[in-house]
């Protein structure tokens, strides 16, 4: 058998010739039909988080998308969201302003055939700008941030903030360079470990590179200076025992250094471990960070006197 290499797209017909170039020859047919192999439809096994903000980086993962993007597209309600990155098996994209929920669907060209829907929840704000919020990772239940009278509410799943990834809620805003960001962590409740506190972190994606300074009630109330130095790297961390809740916590970036502090009232302050060193991009996120420590139930953290400059 003789095989014929041709192009994705190609013309079907029937053909004739009177093998005699002085005559005109006449051939008929019937029980014409042309059959093709189609492509799998592609499918969607995942969709991380599933809700969130305009802005908020989504994380697609199943099969069959295409080795690259190549004029297939990915809509939420029929409407195309921004793609950041394509695989076979892996989409990260950003919801558009004026998403509404529904459908998150995924198109493969050249057939454009549709995956299997999976519903996309968009979240409502009260944050004051330039505030925003979202959940990073891998979260069973989703987070949200609501502001009143002062106080962040924060509430996020999510295993930990710690290892080469992690999960979790962001309430954030852009730092250009040096900066300083303070909180006082009022309460965190509703797991056996929550993790709550200050963050400077490079990239909205779970592995990124980040500082942390963070309460924790493990092995006794402590705060700990959490640090992510490679993007999908093991995170370190060096820890301070404290009295309890409330309890402030401060994060300061000068070039490439981190350095965390705690303090009982806000103004006499404890370095917490040693000052890092962490590269990272000129513009980053710094924020509140929290996580239930457990992806199994939704922890609530509180913190008012919240700061950056």
């Amino acid at each position: 058998m003789n095989s014929v290499k041709i192009g994705a797209t190609e013309t079907i017909s029937m053909a004739v010739s009177a093998n005699n170039n002085s005559v005109l020859a006449t051939a008929t047919f019937d029980s014409v039909s042309v059959s093709t192999i189609s492509a799998p439809a592609p499918v969607i096994s995942a969709v991380a988080p599933a809700s969130g903000l305009p802005g908020t980086q989504v994380y697609i993962t199943g099969t069959g998308f295409g080795t690259s993007q190549s004029g297939s597209q990915a809509t939420l309600n029929g409407v195309p969201v921004a793609i950041n990155s394509w695989s076979d098996t892996s989409i990260s994209c950003t919801i558009p302003s004026g998403a509404s929920t529904g459908p998150l669907v995924v198109t493969v060209a050249p057939s454009m055939t549709n995956s299997n829907p999976v519903t996309f929840t968009m979240l409502s704000s009260t944050l004051p700008a330039p505030w925003q919020d979202q959940d990073l990772g891998a979260v069973s239940f989703a987070g949200s941030a609501t502001f009143s009278n002062g106080v962040f509410t924060v509430k996020a799943s999510g295993a930990t903030i710690f290892n080469n990834a992690d999960g979790m809620n962001f309430v954030y805003q852009p730092l250009n360079g040096d900066g300083t960001v303070v909180a006082r962590v009022l309460t965190a409740q509703g797991s056996s470990y929550p993790e709550a506190g200050v963050m400077i972190r490079e990239a909205l994606t779970t592995d990124s590179t980040h500082a942390f300074v963070a309460y924790e009630p493990y092995p006794g109330p402590s705060i700990y200076l959490y640090s992510r130095s490679v993007t999908g790297g093991s995170t370190a961390s060096q820890t301070t025992p404290i009295t309890g809740l409330p309890y402030w916590e401060k994060l300061v970036r000068s070039g490439n250094t981190f350095t965390g502090y705690t303090s009982p009232d806000g103004v006499n302050w404890t370095q917490v471990g040693t000052t890092q060193t962490i590269t990272m991009a000129q513009n980053v996120y710094v924020g509140l960070a929290v996580s239930a420590n457990n992806n199994s139930v939704l922890a609530t953290a509180t913190f008012d006197n919240v700061s950056v400059h």
